[in-house]
């Protein structure tokens, strides 16, 4: 019944900050953009899995995460924040489960990096 990939969609309040920072500083690529609708899409890094934007007057942040899954999380936090990205926190470990770091896009909605450890 299901097909795989999966979009997430975001109202988000300017556009271009938006488009910007998950393209400049989380280093995904724009699948679509209309710039008279005040639409875009990002592919992630993760086959399938797209994010999309969509400009309103009043936005409410996403307080579920959506997490991207890395290989050594203490490297992908420092190649971030040395791209403008900022951490809410240290990375917290989970022992024998995982790692996980969350930082917020620019509207506020929750992101997380998130290294298994099993």
């Amino acid at each position: 019944m299901y097909k795989s990939g999966i979009a997430i969609w975001y109202n988000v309040t300017n556009l271009e900050a938006t488009v910007e920072f998950y393209t400049k500083r989380l280093g995904f690529q724009i699948d679509f953009m209309d710039e008279a609708g005040r639409m875009a899409i990002v592919q992630t890094n993760t086959a399938d899995c797209f994010i999309g934007f969509s400009e309103a007057e009043n936005v409410v942040p996403v307080t579920s995460s959506a997490v991207f899954e890395v290989e050594n999380i203490e490297e992908a936090v420092e190649q971030l924040k040395a791209r403008g990205v900022t951490f809410n926190g240290a990375i917290e470990t989970i022992p024998d489960f995982v790692k996980l770091a969350t930082f917020t896009d620019p509207d506020g909605h929750s992101l997380e990096l998130s290294q298994t450890l099993m």
